[in-house]
């Protein structure tokens, strides 16, 4: 009797024990803006996780697989500019001026395509500084009155050569959310 309830116990044991330390998770995020949102999807060996960022005011953040937030070489994350900025040009020139001094000139325009419901987007690179030891890149994506970024930072330029083009295939995944309108009392 005592090695069956043994033999229950393992097999409870050994059904509860991967979830017990699962990350927490899921297969997309969505970003909400003021004027706009979207939706991405994480690429094949990274995850979405919408809590870990959020101390940091950053709503949708991807890492890879087996790693976490915290501590992978490797991040992104996705956010919507502020309400003042409609067009994309303008949001990126008070970027660049923004970080100028840690990031010198960055590398503008390094790739472009289209995003999976057809918004443009360009990538900037913003390689490590002597003061910045950082290696990013940053997808911007002009939305109907809105800006959506992502950015992908890595801690050394080995994890940045290896995860770089992550940001891309995120990028690709994403699609727009039409803001809903709000009801309006009778």
């Amino acid at each position: 009797m005592k090695s069956k309830i043994c033999i229950l116990a393992s097999l409870a044991l050994g059904a509860i024990w991967p979830s017990m330390f699962a990350q927490e998770t899921s297969p997309g995020g969505i970003v909400y803006g003021p004027k706009a949102s979207f939706n991405i999807s994480a690429p094949e060996g990274w995850v979405v996780d919408n809590e870990a960022g959020k101390e940091q005011g950053m709503p949708c953040v991807l890492y890879p697989k087996g790693s976490s937030w915290s501590d992978a070489k490797t991040v992104m994350y996705a956010n919507m500019a502020g309400a003042e900025f409609e067009g994309v040009n303008a949001f990126v020139e008070m970027a660049i001026q923004g970080m100028k001094a840690k990031h010198g000139i960055p590398k503008e325009k390094i790739a472009s395509g289209k995003t999976k419901d057809g918004h443009d987007y360009f990538i900037n690179e913003y390689p490590a500084t002597k003061t910045y030891s950082q290696w990013e890149r940053v997808g911007y994506v002009q939305l109907p009155h809105a800006v959506a970024y992502l950015v992908l930072s890595s801690r050394d330029k080995a994890s940045y050569s290896k995860d770089a083009l992550a940001l891309e295939k995120v990028l690709k995944t994403l699609v727009y959310l039409e803001p809903k309108a709000e009801s309006k009392p009778h």
